[in-house]
């Protein structure tokens, strides 16, 4: 499989800007490059508006509001299916953040309420990365001061090393891997690579230096971030936050779940958004992955 690169040169602009068929307007009349983001985002046709899938979606109550979370089968299958079925078990009912670390993250699952506790069911073997040949849906946008490569896949931000790696390495292999940026959802584990269970943690901060390749990151917070950030700082808080319930999406009564579409990050349409927002300058450099921020409607409705 190959992977895709996004080049946003200044001229690759002006080709899209004359061919706005997607956003219905034509460059003589509302030229891409004037557009804002806000506007972009409203013009998207519908063929750009991803849905995704309740079996894969959980939503978690918290106090300050719901967080929408995609899990992201298609990277760490056995993290997923662990956290399907303490969610489906009633697992996380109750639990608190036992841990929250101001700029940094919220690490949340332990029974005990101490970091050492877990779950009843088998420890996880590691899926911190893999390599580029496993998937053709990242798409590349650049680099930044961190990873030659970075993009996204499906909405979540990945990096990857350099493909030219390949003929050089014995084991042929080109890590790709999912960035700790904040609403990141990832797994905590002790000392050992397979031991991740039940805890897991999610970012409020860029961790990238310190977590990514080193933790499974497990899925992505596509609604309800505000609120994950009211979540109370301490190792422990005074008073942690409690996880009112957490259920899969797919189990809720379809009057109250939410339909949930993200911007496809594949489509000219994003790649419009981001070279508006400033996001990616002529030379391909990305300026801060972690501050894109993923278009997305809730029920027909654009989140602001």
């Amino acid at each position: 499989m190959s992977i895709r690169r996004v080049v946003l040169s200044a001229c690759s602009v002006m080709i899209l800007a004359a061919g706005m068929a997607t956003t219905g307007a034509s460059a003589k009349d509302e030229p891409a490059e004037t557009l804002t983001p806000a506007q972009i985002i409203e013009a998207a046709p519908e063929t750009v508006w991803r849905k995704i899938d309740p079996e894969n979606t959980i939503y978690m109550d918290l106090p300050a509001g719901l967080v929408i979370i995609e899990l992201r089968a298609d990277f760490a299958p056995g993290h997923v299916k662990q956290i399907k079925t303490l969610v489906r078990d009633g697992f996380y009912n109750g639990l608190s953040f036992h841990r929250v670390i101001e700029g940094f993250m919220a690490q949340g699952g332990d029974p005990a309420g101490t970091g050492a506790g877990g779950s009843e069911l088998p420890d996880l073997i590691a899926e911190f990365s893999r390599d580029t040949s496993d998937t053709d849906e990242f798409v590349e946008i650049g680099r930044d001061r961190v990873a030659p490569r970075v993009g996204f896949i499906n909405g979540m931000p990945f990096g990857a090393q350099p493909e030219e790696l390949r003929a050089f390495k014995a084991d042929r292999h080109v890590d790709l891997w999912p960035l700790h940026c904040p609403g990141t959802m990832s797994m905590a584990r002790t000392g050992d690579p397979n031991s991740a269970n039940s805890q897991f943690f999610l970012m409020i901060g860029d961790a990238r230096l310190n977590l990514d390749r080193r933790y499974t990151a497990w899925g992505w917070i596509v609604d309800g971030f505000e609120a994950s950030r009211r979540i109370a700082r301490g190792e422990p808080p005074t008073r942690p936050t409690p996880i009112m319930r957490v259920r899969v999406a797919a189990d809720v009564p379809d009057a109250d779940r939410r339909e949930v579409e993200v911007m496809r990050t594949n489509s000219e349409t994003f790649m419009r958004y981001i070279k508006a927002r400033g996001d990616v300058d002529d030379t391909g450099f990305v300026k801060d992955i972690c501050e894109i921020k993923i278009p997305a409607r809730i029920n027909g409705e654009i989140e602001r």
